[in-house]
């Protein structure tokens, strides 16, 4: 599978992402959209992430040359308030 014209490789499912979604990421969002979903804008914040992709099954990160496909089980998605 490609995606961009990138090859999409399965990440080892032991590998997991814990991001931060921020009240501006909430606002933000939008759930229907892969590039703008809230958790897309949380990941994309990430060092290391040239790009993502969030839909209900999968979250897509790629790194460099490469597209990383993780079943969105292994994410976990903390929301932090800001004070």
């Amino acid at each position: 599978m490609t995606l961009d014209g990138l090859p999409v490789i399965d990440a080892d499912e032991s590998e997991t992402i814990t991001v931060a979604v921020s009240p501006d990421d909430i606002q933000a969002g939008d759930m229907k959209n892969p590039k703008t979903h809230l958790i897309a804008i949380a990941v994309r914040r990430r060092r290391g992430v040239d790009d993502e992709r969030v839909s209900k099954g999968e979250v897509l990160i790629r790194r460099g040359d490469v597209w990383f496909r993780y079943n969105r089980n292994s994410c976990k998605a903390k929301i932090q308030f800001e004070q």
